[in-house]
This record gives C-alpha cells, sequence and structure tokens, in this order.
C-alpha cells in the first residue's frame, strides 16, 4: 500500500494535479495495483483523498506536493511600518498640540474679553463712570488720558465680576519688553510701560481661575488692564495667554458726545514670538500680521 502511495503520489507531480483521486485496481495476489491520476477540482488544501472509499490524510504525503503559500507580513515589515508611524507622529504631534493650546487660549480670552467689556458697558450707562480712557485729541499727533473715574472704574469692576485680591507671587512674571524685543516679538507702542505695569499692580483673580491685572489707575499711571486667562498655570507668555490692553474712546476723540469707553490694544500692547494681539484674536485671524501694530484699528 506504501509502494501505492509512492507511486500516486509521483504521478499526480508529473501530472502537476493540484488534487486527485487515485484509481486503484481490484484486489489481486500481488495487492493493489496503481492506475493512475484523475484531476479533481477540489483543491490541495482540503488535506485528503479518497482511496478505496476510506479518507487518508494528506499530511502523510504533504512533502511530496507543492501547497499554496498564506501571504503574511514578516517582522521586519512590521517594525519598519511602526517605524515609520512613530517618526511621523513625532513630527507631527508638537504641531497639533501647539494648535490645540492655541485655541484653547483663543475661546478663554473671548471669553473674558466679554465679561470685562459687558461689565464696562454696564458701569458706563448704569453709574455714569466713564471718564477713563486713552484718545487723540484733535489736531495732536500724541495721545492723552482721562483718569477722573479710574479709581472708581477699577472698585466697580472688582465688585461687580466679584473677583478676590491675591498675594503678588515671585515666581509669577512675565518676560520684560527688551526681551522680548531681543527674541522677536513685537510691541503696538514701544514707549509703552510694560514691565512697570505688569510688576507693580494689583492681582485679582476670577473665579474660573483667570486673572486679571489692574495698573494703579487711581494715580498718574495709564488705564492699561493685563488679563491672563488660565492664571499662574503658564506658560504665561505675551500674546498666548496673558494679553495687554488699554481702556481707550470709541471714537479716539475726547469730543465726542457718546460717552463709552472700550477695551483694547490700541496704543499700548505687546506680543512674544509667535503670540497673537487681541485685535487679531477678536477678528478670528490665524495670525497676527506687521500690519497689525498700528496704534489704531482700521
Amino acid at each position: 500500500m506504501f509502494q501505492d502511495l509512492v507511486i500516486r503520489c509521483e504521478e499526480a507531480k508529473r501530472h502537476r494535479c493540484e488534487a486527485s483521486i487515485v484509481k486503484i485496481s481490484p484486489l489481486s495476489e500481488e495487492g493493489e495495483k496503481y492506475v493512475g491520476c484523475t484531476p479533481h477540482p477540489v483543491l490541495c488544501t482540503t488535506f485528503s483523498h479518497t482511496v478505496e472509499k476510506e479518507e487518508i490524510d494528506a499530511s502523510h504525503f504533504t512533502h511530496h506536493l507543492s501547497l499554496k503559500k498564506r501571504a503574511a507580513f514578516t517582522l521586519a515589515e512590521v517594525l519598519i511600518t511602526l517605524g515609520i508611524i512613530g517618526v511621523v507622529a513625532a513630527m507631527t504631534m508638537p504641531s497639533l498640540i501647539n494648535k490645540y493650546q492655541m485655541k484653547s487660549y483663543e475661546v478663554a480670552f473671548k471669553k473674558q474679553y466679554s465679561v470685562l467689556q459687558n461689565a464696562i458697558n454696564y458701569l458706563v450707562l448704569d453709574s455714569n463712570i466713564s471718564a477713563c480712557y486713552i484718545y487723540y485729541p484733535s489736531g495732536q499727533m500724541s495721545y492723552s488720558m482721562v483718569r477722573d473715574d479710574c479709581q472708581a472704574l477699577q472698585d466697580s469692576l472688582v465688585s461687580q465680576l466679584n473677583l478676590t485680591k491675591i498675594p503678588r507671587d515671585p515666581d509669577y512674571t512675565f518676560a520684560k519688553k527688551t526681551d522680548v524685543l531681543a527674541n522677536g516679538g513685537k510691541t503696538v507702542n514701544i514707549n509703552c510701560s510694560y514691565d512697570a505695569a505688569a510688576q507693580g499692580s494689583p492681582i485679582y483673580s476670577t473665579k474660573d481661575g483667570a486673572i486679571i491685572i489692574f495698573t494703579d489707575i487711581g494715580t498718574s499711571n495709564q488705564p492699561f488692564i493685563i488679563t491672563d486667562v488660565n492664571g499662574k498655570k503658564g506658560p504665561n507668555k505675551w500674546g498666548y495667554d496673558v494679553f495687554f490692553m488699554t481702556l481707550s474712546k470709541k471714537d479716539r476723540n475726547d469730543s465726542s458726545t457718546e460717552e463709552r469707553i472700550f477695551l483694547t490694544d490700541e496704543y499700548c500692547s505687546i506680543v512674544e514670538k509667535g503670540g497673537r494681539l487681541p485685535r487679531t484674536i477678536l477678528q478670528n485671524k490665524e495670525k497676527t500680521e506687521d500690519s497689525d501694530f498700528n496704534i489704531l484699528w482700521d
């Protein structure tokens, strides 16, 4: 029987039968005799053939047949693919994270700006507190300030917004103007007292953790307001999470009959490299252009 199987397999190889039914002659004195190989539609991978109505496991003779191999990835191919994915992720993730952070700062700034501006509008209309702003006098090249109501405005904002005064932390600082300019940052007006306003003014915390700094507007200082949209968490950078703004008259002219002041980055504002001016965010621009650094908005 074993010899017949060998003969059968050799015949199958010669005829290149993928599968076959082996014809066996009736029993005789010499035993079973091999007659021939007949092609069969069943594929070789069925692993069995019929001989005298009995199933014979193909494992007995698979070393004589060429079975089809299944396609698969090698370990080297898998490691190379994972390496490529890792390189692409390393190149793109920092940019995606930065965009997400800048978007979160933008959303937080718009919220703080809206809260502050609405409170100022209310105080102007309800309490007639309006004499606190910067403006350009008619026919003059330099701007001037009106400070009569500045202390009253500050006190009223603290009360209305339920702000909490907090002590100064020596580790909570902002980049100085000279450092900002030396590292690619810009200012709307280089002559403004950014360092003094940031370092020597009272600090207040909002209910949601933001920080608002009023310059000491009850004295001779200019009416500046600094807002840090995420408090002391960082990065504490101008134009990222910290924004420098002023109070301005709507039409920039002291002869206006409309008593309205608004929060703006006109006259004075500062941003570090890669940061954005308040006007850029409020106008829904993706980045701050050089043309945005005019003292007055277009």
